[in-house]
């Protein structure tokens, strides 16, 4: 039997209900029992999001993409993470995090950490056997590798990235307007993939081509492709609630032990505030992404304070119950086609009111279709055949 040192020392002296004798002492809490508790709620997370609604043509879409974490001083966590190398000599000790992120709940299914400068291929390559059949991987170009793409189709899921610019995949046959079938080959082993690339088009951004394994053109048109593929900026907002909402750029822990200790705390406490969102957007009939996750941090700080004061079992139920009709109540406000252009200096006159014309000039004309609607989007060679251009 294994308890916690805190709770022997706040209730050994008056607690109704005094610790046995076989109680062994032990650090707290334990790493083995907050692994075993945020797996039963990633379990219950993943049960509660087994529906069919919840799928995307009956595939579950996830994305995944690192960050960087950087931990406090202490020679034990230098020793083994590392630190990068600062502007002005020695930078900050760091590590970095790659993490499985289910969009439906919008919570962390399995993460991953590593040394300082650690690659996203070998990252990815241990999140990846944890993906299911019937899995759509959203990830961003800097996974893009052959290798990773035979170990995503290994385990009969599926994958959506867009192709590096100075990738050229070879084209097999049209399937539409700016839709290919190619063949792309890995630069190493020149192991061949058949894979379907697309392009997307979009006011005031550059063209960007998209790859998926999903090859058939009437099931999965590319225009829900290219919707769907905006889903993997929820994980970029995950990582902003992670940091700033719940602080995790200040960090307690001195030893490899007691940061993987704190951060597995932190990731009970997301999946926590995800089971309550997930009951409130229910109640609500909202989507789960249009309730407040700042707002469910502080009723969840409440809950807790409510769940300890608590002396009978029987409270707990309506303790629940509160708790999540007040994340119900907090939605996030909704700012449609907002956009920001990507010319820097063009959003600066935009917002500082410095797009009046001088009197007596003519209006510059405005294009209304893309500049890179009319360029070609592939290369005829005479050796080989016809490939895409970025």
């Amino acid at each position: 039997m294994i308890s916690c040192v805190w709770l022997l020392d706040s209730l050994a002296s008056n607690s109704l209900f005094p610790w046995p004798l076989s109680v062994m002492r032990e650090h707290v809490f334990p790493l083995s029992s907050l692994s075993w508790l945020y797996g039963a709620l990633v379990s219950r997370l993943q049960t509660a999001c087994n529906h069919q609604r919840y799928r995307w043509h009956g595939l579950r879409p996830i994305a995944a993409d690192k960050t960087t974490l950087t931990l406090p001083e202490s020679p034990s966590l230098y020793k083994r993470f590392g630190a990068h190398k600062g502007q002005q000599g020695l930078g900050p000790i760091a590590v970095e995090f790659c993490c499985l992120f289910d969009l439906v709940s919008r919570a962390p299914l399995r993460f991953v950490f590593d040394k300082v400068c650690t690659s996203e291929h070998k990252l990815i390559l241990k999140l990846i056997r944890a993906l299911k059949k019937g899995d759509l991987l959203l990830i961003d170009s800097g996974f893009y590798y052959c290798t990773t793409f035979i170990k995503i189709l290994a385990r009969k899921a599926h994958f959506l990235i867009p192709a590096k610019s100075n990738n050229r995949p070879k084209v097999l046959r049209t399937l539409g307007q700016s839709d290919y079938l190619c063949q792309i080959k890995d630069s190493q082993d020149h192991t061949t993939l058949i894979v379907r690339v697309l392009f997307v088009y979009r006011k005031d951004f550059r063209r960007r081509r998209l790859v998926t394994s999903l090859l058939d053109p009437i099931l999965f048109p590319a225009s829900e492709l290219a919707n769907l593929y905006h889903m993997r900026w929820d994980i970029e907002t995950f990582y902003r609630d992670f940091k700033h909402t719940m602080k995790a750029t200040c960090w307690h822990c001195r030893t490899p032990t007691t940061f993987h200790q704190e951060l597995l705390v932190h990731m009970i406490v997301v999946c926590l505030i995800r089971i309550a969102m997930l009951e409130a957007s229910q109640l609500a009939k909202v989507p789960v992404g249009q309730l407040s996750f700042a707002r469910a941090l502080t009723e969840t700080r409440l809950f807790l304070q409510l769940l300890l004061s608590a002396g009978q079992p029987n409270r707990w139920a309506s303790i629940w119950a509160a708790f999540v009709t007040g994340c119900a109540q907090y939605l996030v406000k909704i700012k449609p086609n907002r956009q920001f252009p990507r010319d820097r200096q063009q959003y600066r006159r935009k917002s500082r009111g410095l797009e009046r014309k001088h009197p007596g000039r003519k209006p510059k004309a405005t294009k209304t279709t893309s500049p890179w609607q009319g360029r070609p989007e592939t290369l005829k060679n005479r050796k080989d055949g016809v490939y895409l251009l970025n």
